[in-house]
């Protein structure tokens, strides 16, 4: 598990370090809202895109705001991360509780592709399903997962997947723009936009020696 986050290398670590602020926020800081939810049909999510779509090609210039084109670009790569876990109730009999949350694809490789979310997210999971924006959902494998930055990584079998374009959180200036996407309420709210600017850089949070960085942002985000 830690050797895995150690090959993500330091450019890598500010890369992942600027998605989880903004784009991940609303998803995976969103944590998991409880209950059952359902995935669209293959066909009908593929027509709401292909809807989505024409009407981007149609905007004016003064509707296609900066905003709009990060939606279509990042959308795609925003996917939902049902966790299926089993708890025990007053009598301790098993009971299968279930969470949502999010996360970002951020790489292809070999034939699987890799998901940045949340430790939270997946915390304690015996099944882990990736819902993606064509309406697809996948078994999801648990890669490697760090509890103290809160960050974990999990793996599908399909190599060709959208994947977002990660920017260098060192870059980033407050009061720069800010939209998260995510899955705030579960998947019946999947792809939910909101926006917002950055706040402040180099928060921190923890305790002693174990405080962790952050960019704080304004965008509206779901507990």
């Amino acid at each position: 598990m830690k050797s895995f986050f150690q090959k993500l290398n330091a450019n890598k670590s500010k890369k992942l370090a600027i998605a989880l602020a903004v784009a991940l926020s609303a998803a995976t800081f969103a944590g998991c809202s409880l209950g059952s939810s359902t995935t669209p049909a293959k066909n009908t999510s593929s027509s709401a895109q292909q809807t989505q779509q024409a009407n981007l090609d149609n905007l004016s210039d003064a509707r296609n705001t900066p905003t709009v084109r990060a939606a279509a670009a990042v959308g795609p790569s925003v996917v939902g991360i049902t966790n299926k876990a089993v708890a025990r109730d007053f009598f301790n009999n098993p009971v299968e509780s279930q969470g949502v949350g999010s996360g970002v694809i951020f790489k292809n490789d070999g034939g699987k592709s890799y998901i940045v979310t949340n430790n939270h997210v997946v915390d304690g999971a015996s099944e882990l399903i990736v819902s993606l924006s064509d309406g697809r959902s996948l078994p999801g494998k648990l890669v490697g997962a760090d509890a103290l930055t809160d960050l974990a990584v999990v793996q599908v079998d399909d190599g060709n997947l959208p994947t977002a374009d990660f920017g260098d959180s060192d870059a980033t200036v407050v009061g720069e723009s800010v939209i998260a996407i995510g899955n705030p309420m579960g998947l019946e709210f999947q792809g939910s936009v909101t926006s917002g600017v950055v706040s402040a850089l180099n928060r921190t949070l923890g305790d002693g020696d174990a405080r962790i960085k952050l960019v704080q942002t304004d965008a509206a985000i779901n507990p």
